[in-house]
């Protein structure tokens, strides 16, 4: 029987000077283009009500302009959870797996989603030219990007399917 806390798997966040002193400007960032696309987006809205949440390496100080975004975008109820200040994506995105447990994440980095998958987590790749490496792990597949919609909405139906 566990009678401690299971400790974190995530190293302890570092912040360094230039990152605490760094404004976060709105127009330095792109929309949230990926969820937005209208074929996903319309794949994924009947998601939007509870299966579905979003992480991003928007930094926090974002929050409200992100939200905004994907508010009008049709998912303005989805939970949206930023990698923290300092903290590498892959560490962020693993700690915010566990807290959530996925079905599945979307990434559209090759070597944050074979870390991803290497955890366990069933991983789809957003295939871009510049993700032309090899995939390494068996829990990781590459999904071009026309396709990503119907992929992660077939996903999803098998997640939330009762029984």
């Amino acid at each position: 029987m566990l009678r401690d806390p299971v400790p974190t798997l995530e190293p302890p966040v570092k912040r360094h000077e230039r990152d605490l002193a760094t404004r976060w400007r709105l127009d330095h960032w792109t929309e949230p283009e990926r969820i937005i696309d209208p074929s996903v987006a319309a794949a994924l809205r009947p998601f939007a009500d509870g299966a579905l949440a979003l992480m991003t390496e928007r930094p926090p100080e974002l929050h409200e302009s992100t939200a905004q975004r994907l508010a009008a975008a049709g998912f303005g109820r989805v939970p949206l959870h930023h990698v923290a200040l300092g903290e590498h994506p892959a560490y962020g995105k693993r700690r915010i797996a566990r807290s959530v447990q996925p079905a599945i994440t979307v990434e559209d980095d090759l070597r944050t989603a074979e870390f991803l998958a290497t955890y366990g987590y069933e991983t789809v790749l957003v295939d871009d030219r510049y993700n032309r490496g090899p995939i390494r792990s068996v829990g990781l597949m590459r999904i071009a990007c026309p396709d990503l919609g119907r992929v992660i909405a077939r996903r999803l139906e098998l997640a939330s399917a009762p029984g």
